[in-house]
């Protein structure tokens, strides 16, 4: 917990020591060392919002550290953590950082039609994938939970 909050800490001193920001056209694009999460319970823990849901329709982009995230609307199943708010979830897919300029290299998480596991943080009262390569599991029917719920 306390690596995480350093981290945040540092991200705010690129923030202003760059100039980005959280709209389009901000500032410039910055290189982002996301944390990996040792265990799915960590992630849990860390996570503001965790739900399962299945993504139902792109829904535009919006910029995030000077890259353009793919927002998705995402019918929910259940809340495991978190209050996702009112209405239809409208989530982005946290896009990986200095990429030489694709998006989504290895493809968008959220860009499906299955069943998945999506643990979310909150940027500018936006939910956000967590990190671009752990944000988002693939959760058939069925499965067991990789964490254990609760306080």
């Amino acid at each position: 917990m306390k690596r995480l909050a350093c981290l945040a800490a540092i991200g705010l001193v690129v923030f202003a020591a760059t100039g980005c920001g959280l709209v389009p056209g901000a500032g410039t694009a910055v290189c982002v060392d996301w944390v990996w999460f040792e265990t799915p319970q960590a992630q849990f823990d860390e996570a503001k919002l965790v739900v399962i849901g299945k993504p139902v329709r792109r829904d535009g982009e919006t910029a995030i550290y000077g890259y353009a995230g793919q927002a998705h609307v995402v019918e929910v199943e259940s809340v495991l953590k978190g209050r996702p708010g009112p209405g239809p979830l409208r989530i982005v897919s946290m896009p990986p950082t200095c990429t030489g300029g694709e998006v989504y290299p290895d493809g968008d998480p959220l860009d499906t039609t299955r069943r998945v596991l999506i643990y979310a943080t909150e940027h500018n009262d936006q939910w956000f994938t967590m990190t671009p390569a752990q944000g988002v599991v693939l959760f058939d029917r069925g499965a067991r939970l990789p964490f254990k719920p609760g306080p």
